[in-house]
Formats: C-alpha cells, structure tokens, sequence
C-alpha cells in the first residue's frame, strides 16, 4: 500500500535563518501538490506539547522528504534541539535520500546526518536548492504540480516586478540615507547583546571600535567585524555588508603584522534587499534564499562568538 504523506518536504533551520524558511517555502509552494510544513518561529515563547508534537512527527514521518538549512548554529537553540533530534530520529542508522542537507557556512556537517548535501563547485544558487528538493520530491514519489505556460509567465513576471521595486528604493536618495539607519541598528543590537546579563561569560566583555564603514567588537579571544564595502556607482544597490567572525585579536585597523593578530573563522557577503524602508533585509551574495533581518543578523553573529568562545584559548 502507497503510503500517505501529510507534507511534501518539512524544513528545518536555526532560529536565525527564519525569512531563508519562508522564502524556501514560498518558491516551493508553486511547484509542489503538497504543504511545505515549517517550523512556527516565536523566540520569546517556548513550544507547547502540542507544537513540539507536530515538529517531532514531521520531521520523523509525515514528510516525503526533510530539508535540513545546516549551518554551525543549527541544533544548539532549545527550539531547534527538538528538530535536530527529529532528523536524527528519522534517519537512524542508515543514510536517507529523503534527507537533503543544505550547507549555509563552511562548518563540518556532523556525522550522524546522513543525508544527500546539496553542492556545487560554487555555492548553490536558490534555483539549484529548488529543482534539487522538488526531484528529490518526485524520487520519493511526490508529484510535482503540472506548471501551465499561462502561470510560468505569470510567476516570471512577479519576481520581475519585484526585482523592479528592489532597484527602484536601493538606487534612490532615501536608500541612501537609510544605510546608515541600518548599520547603527546593527552595532547597537550587538552591543545591547553582549551586555546583556548572562549573554557572556563572567570576567568578558564586548571592547567596540567604530568608523563610518567598519564596526568591530573583541570579546576574549574571538573578534567580529562589520564593514560596509561601497559600490562603483555609491547607490547601496551595488554595495556589499562584509562579515566576518574571528579567531584571535583584531587590534588595530591597520596594525602591522602578528602572529596573535586575528585569523577569519566565518565569513559572509550580504547585500541591501528591500523594496520600502520597512522590507529592509540583508540578503546572502553566495546563497540568495538566505536573508535576515537586522536583528536577526545580529542575533546570529553574537551567538555564533558566544559558542565559540569555550572552544578558544585566551592569547596572553
């Protein structure tokens, strides 16, 4: 007897990669004849038993396939240890080909999730994340919708529309001004973060250091940097937010070499995505289904640190 699917694919992510969920669910939603079932965000309450049911039996049996969004963040958060050990339920001893596993960051994916990684020999488009998990879909015996030319061309022409109203807002005056907007909200949630009672450990705290484009905080041995790389033409449409998490001193902008000088542990390209002052996201050059807020990209840069920071010996 052909088994019964409640869902076509279940998605699971790090709390911080909420709006690559969503945009992963809308772009699938138009090819597939089943729900996408995503995990309900809401940080500030914890999951019902209810909720914690239904993301455990998702992930363990009514999904045709689990599409794990993997990054070093993921499966470290109460919300998604939950998830982590759905998957794992699902997979148990034996590799699944129902199990795609989405790289987000260069971290070692670990062991035990065996699943199929979706890779390229550049960082996948989110073109190719889609027509990976919709054959992955059919594969395990999903039947993708049938897509009429008459809704092709209407799909086109609404991410052309988009991508109209993006170029418009990030190449006029008023985007201009607003980077500046962005990049204080950035620093000041960082700073807010760190101190936060019980966000660091006893004896650290964030030492920040700020100049128009670049933004740094040093805690204990690990640094983390924001720098905002202007286009040819200035407009924000063609500028780029460079990240990077550090291991070691950052020190001075431009210090002179040294071997306890900081070494990049994590980097990451975004660029401005936003159609109107209040869409602004932050959206990944390698990987444009990942995007976050600014608070989000906050967030995630402060845990990531955080994490680390057991890991990693104080320089004397």
């Amino acid at each position: 007897m052909k088994r019964a699917f409640k869902y076509d694919v279940a998605v699971s992510a790090a709390d911080f990669d909420a709006l690559a969920v969503a945009e992963l669910k809308r772009r699938l939603e138009q090819r597939l004849s089943k729900p996408v079932f995503t995990v309900p965000r809401e940080k500030d309450t914890p999951h019902t038993a209810a909720i914690t049911a239904n993301i455990t039996n998702a992930l363990e049996k009514d999904a045709r396939v689990v599409v794990v969004l993997y990054q070093r963040l993921w499966g470290t958060t109460s919300s998604s240890e939950v998830e982590a050990a759905g998957v794992r339920a699902r997979i148990g001893k034996v590799k699944r080909k129902d199990v795609l596993v989405i790289p987000l960051d260069t971290s070692t994916i670990p062991s035990w999730l065996k699943g199929t990684v979706v890779r390229s020999l550049e960082a996948p488009t989110g073109n190719a994340v889609i027509d990976a998990i919709v054959a992955a879909v059919g594969e395990a015996g999903g039947t993708p919708k049938r897509i009429t030319e008459s809704a092709l061309a209407a799909r086109i022409a609404d991410e052309e529309q988009r991508a109209r109203a993006r170029t418009s807002f990030l190449t006029s005056q008023r985007a201009l001004t607003l980077i500046n907007r962005e990049l204080d909200s950035l620093s000041a949630t960082v700073l807010r973060l760190c101190e936060t009672p019980g966000t660091l450990p006893a004896g650290l705290s964030a030492q920040v250091r700020r100049t128009p484009d670049r933004y740094t905080v040093q805690i204990g041995p690990v640094g983390l940097s924001f720098s905002w790389i202007r286009g040819r033409s200035n407009s924000i449409a063609d500028g780029q937010l460079l990240v990077i998490e550090w291991s070691g001193n950052l020190g001075e902008q431009h210090a002179p070499a040294d071997p306890r000088n900081a070494m990049p542990a994590f980097e990451h390209v975004l660029q401005p995505h936003a159609t109107s002052p209040d869409d602004w996201q932050w959206r990944r050059a390698d990987l444009d289904l990942c995007r976050y807020t600014t608070r989000d990209l906050a967030e995630q840069c402060v845990a990531s640190v955080v994490r680390r920071l057991p890991a990693v010996p104080i320089q004397e």
